[in-house]
């Protein structure tokens, strides 16, 4: 089986991208060239058929590693590494060739030069912007009953995704406790990783996790990766973090009452059904109510302009890719895509804010952020 962990991913990776290139190139240097003694309907048969035999190469390729236990976002990778490492270095060899003589047309050698673009966007995408860590703010207007003398401000820190302790992820605790909120949320997705990994960064993750403090609290609602049996528990021993995991708890901030409930990942299973019931119908119009979920799908439980005042969300990563006029395509929610995109929003009368998280998927997904940087965040709840 393909472990998460293991280098033998890496390699087949590798593997697979060096059988795309070697395929690609024997198709276009084999049989007739590209000139324009093949006329037009000779290149639409050519490319046809190279695009041909690519995609059925990697179809089979497909099978055969999804049997060995390759992923989705595994699949994802070998398409990732062939558009901005194959594809350019396809290019460069057009390329390099043609400048022997006229072995193809000028319309691919156009093409060709236009697929080394591939190459830094790609480097900008996996090297550079996973670690533009930007601080996104946004302010979140109360009714007056509940606005207080003075504004309370939020920290959200999720999706750090780790798996090593580094200092990318040190420094964004550090950048978040410098803004110096009165208090922080933990929507979830802590570390991914094996156990063993665990084993091995547990006192690095451990000592980074129990700088996490505010004046009023630290709360945590688990997410996707952090399900292992006794993980979230061993992890925080010893912090200030609270799990709320379908509970909620009620705090003096202040001169504010402040109402937190935290469900977990299932956010519609009875337990946390349960919950978002109890948060809403708790007696009192002066507390602030606040619905902390990993997925930002849990806004949907909660009724049309219900009498909680914020939901609190991750999972998206914003999406990671942001394609310009068109949003995130892969958000992996029900959520409308400028919604899941990140930042705050309003949905059927619910106000709810999704940030984009520190990190980005591990498993056997390729690291990448284009358009859509990372983000610790900081929520001041004012007056409306």
């Amino acid at each position: 089986m393909i472990d998460q962990d293991d280098s033998v991913f890496a390699w087949i990776v590798a593997g697979s991208s060096l059988i795309d290139f070697v395929a690609g190139l024997a198709i276009l240097l084999a049989g007739p060239t590209f000139d324009d003694a093949i006329g037009v309907r000779g290149r639409i048969r050519r490319v046809f058929v190279a695009f041909a035999a690519t995609s059925l190469a990697f179809a089979f390729k497909a099978v055969g590693l999804t049997r060995m236990g390759m992923v989705t976002f595994g699949l994802i990778s070998l398409v990732y590494v062939d558009l901005v490492v194959v594809l350019p270095l396809f290019g460069l060899v057009v390329l390099a060739t043609s400048a022997r003589g006229p072995v193809v047309s000028r319309s691919v050698r156009v093409l060709a030069a236009l697929s080394l673009i591939a190459a830094p966007v790609g480097w900008y995408a996996t090297y550079w912007e996973p670690f533009n860590l930007k601080v996104e703010a946004a302010n979140v207007p109360l009714r007056p009953e509940r606005s207080g003398k003075a504004p309370l401000r939020i920290a959200v820190l999720t999706d750090l995704q780790v798996r090593g302790v580094t200092d990318y992820e040190r420094g964004a605790v550090d950048r978040l406790l410098a803004l110096k909120p009165d208090l922080i949320l933990l929507p979830g997705d802590i570390f991914q990783g094996s156990e063993l990994t665990l084993d091995r960064e547990f006192a690095d993750l451990h000592a980074l996790l129990t700088k996490l403090d505010a004046p009023f609290g630290v709360y945590f609602a688990p997410g996707d990766v952090d399900d292992a049996p006794g993980r979230i528990e061993r992890l925080f021993a010893g912090t200030k973090v609270k799990l709320l995991v379908n509970d909620l708890i009620q705090i003096d901030a202040y001169d504010r009452h402040i109402t937190i409930g935290g469900v977990e990942l299932r956010y519609d299973s009875p337990a946390a059904t349960r919950l978002v019931e109890r948060l809403e119908a708790l007696p009192g119009a002066d507390d602030v109510r606040i619905l902390l979920g990993h997925r930002p799908d849990v806004v949907f439980r909660l009724r049309e302009s219900s009498r909680v005042d914020l939901v609190v969300s991750g999972h998206t990563h914003g999406g990671q890719i942001v394609i310009p006029g068109f949003g995130p395509p892969m958000t992996l929610s029900g959520v409308p895509r400028n919604v899941a995109a990140g930042g705050l929003h309003v949905l059927d009368g619910n106000r709810i804010y999704v940030s984009r998280g520190v990190g980005c998927e591990r498993a056997q997904a390729p690291r990448i952020r284009f358009l859509c940087p990372p983000e610790v965040s900081i929520l001041t709840l004012n007056g409306s």
